[in-house]
Order: structure tokens, then sequence, then C-alpha cells
């Protein structure tokens, strides 16, 4: 396989970008529990495998935020073979040391062929580069091919947030240490 490059989009990758189609399959979805008593607060999340597998559209924002993001130098995409193929949208959390990966994803035809890996390693070798501590990354409760795929990739589960996504979606936040 020739070598997949990470590199900083620009605006003539705008509109390549906004084609990537980001929805996904699944055959689990996390399902949140809150019990608030007098003297304790619990939340669980459960994994539920439902009936049959979903598929979940990606819930695109305004079209203008993603073309302010790529003049912001906040994304960076994945080319193989001279195409754009995939791309994630980061954000650099200065107080906290820490690279927020937003949103992204790889074309459908590319998945599950070492893109994501190689993305994810770009961004961790950029943060070593800039003495950032720590990656975290946003994901839907529904998006369990990420989250096993983070997870294969080292990073943990470390909170979520109901209501987070414009579907309402729940966020699950997972994090690793890059030094």
């Amino acid at each position: 396989m020739p070598e997949i490059e990470i590199q900083l989009a620009n605006m003539v990758d705008y509109p390549l970008i906004r084609k990537i189609d980001l929805g996904f399959e699944s055959n689990y979805v996390w399902k949140s529990q809150i019990d608030d008593d007098l003297d304790a607060y619990t939340i669980v999340l459960q994994k539920i495998k439902p009936p049959k597998t979903i598929h979940v559209p990606f819930q695109a924002g305004d079209e203008t935020a993603l073309e302010n993001m790529v003049k912001r130098n906040e994304v960076f995409v994945a080319r193989y073979e001279k195409q754009v193929i995939g791309f994630v949208h980061l954000d650099r959390d200065l107080v906290n040391n820490r690279i927020e990966i937003k949103t992204g994803g790889v074309k459908p035809e590319y998945r599950r062929k070492g893109i994501g890996t190689a993305i994810l390693n770009g961004i961790q070798e950029m943060a070593r580069q800039n003495e950032i501590a720590r990656i975290v990354m946003t994901v839907q409760a529904k998006n369990d091919p990420a989250i096993r795929f983070l997870m294969s990739k080292g990073y943990q589960f470390c909170g979520y947030q109901e209501f987070f996504f414009p579907n309402l979606e729940i966020a699950l936040f997972f994090s690793k240490n890059i030094r």
C-alpha cells in the first residue's frame, strides 16, 4: 500500500472534505442511566445490542462551519494516491495542554485499511513534536466501530455528556496520554 500522507487542509481540499460520508453502521449502542439520590449520584453506561445493525447518518452542521475550520487551520486531511480519503477536525486546548479531535473520518471504501491508524499516528506524532501531553476524542454513543477502534489504540474512556451532538446524542470521550 502506498504511503498515506497527513497534511493540513487548504481551501482546495474543502469541497473534497465535504463529500466524505461520515455515516456508519453499528451493532451496539451505549445507553446512560442516572440515579440521583439524596446521598449519592450514580451514572451507569451500558453497552446494548439492538435487534439489528443500525445505520447512523452523519449530522452535518452549518455548511460554513467546516469552511471556517479549514481557514483557521484546524482540519487535517489524509491523502492516499493523491486523493483526499479522510480528515479530522482538531482543536488545541492550551489551558489543558491537549488536542481534542472533534470530528472526522475516512471514506467508507477506505475504512478498515489502516487509514484511521495512520491519521491517529500522525496526530500523536504532531502532539509529541509540540509537547502536547494528551489527545481527547469525542465519539457518538452509537459509534461502536470508532469506540472499538480507539480502545484498540490505547485510548481510554474518560467521560460523557448527554445531548452533546446536533441530534441530541450522547458524546463519549476517550483519551490517551502522549508523553
